[in-house]
């Protein structure tokens, strides 16, 4: 989907741009270029997804990234310890 149709689909639904901004605590800036592909965040990419109540691989196809459910906490300081590991090695 391009930036016109989720902004088309959000204001069916009630909402828009500002609002996710304002739910998710980022500017409604960063909303309007994620949906444009001006700027990437999987947060706001997998609100806008859930906005319109799509899966993030119709809304955002083109980004292989946004495909893959984000690494927790832990798992990305395991990650980081892995590295750590690897470049001492």
């Amino acid at each position: 989907m391009d930036s016109q149709q989720i902004k088309k689909e959000l204001m069916r639904r009630g909402f828009d741009f500002s609002m996710i901004a304002e739910v998710l605590g980022k500017s409604p800036s960063l909303v309007s270029k994620v949906a444009s592909r001006k700027a990437r965040s999987q947060a706001v990419a997998v609100a806008l997804a859930k906005a319109i109540e799509r899966e993030i691989e119709e809304v955002f196809p083109d980004i292989e990234a946004y495909h893959h459910k984000p690494i927790t906490p832990e798992q990305r300081k395991q990650k980081q310890r892995e590295l750590v590991a690897l470049l001492k090695g």
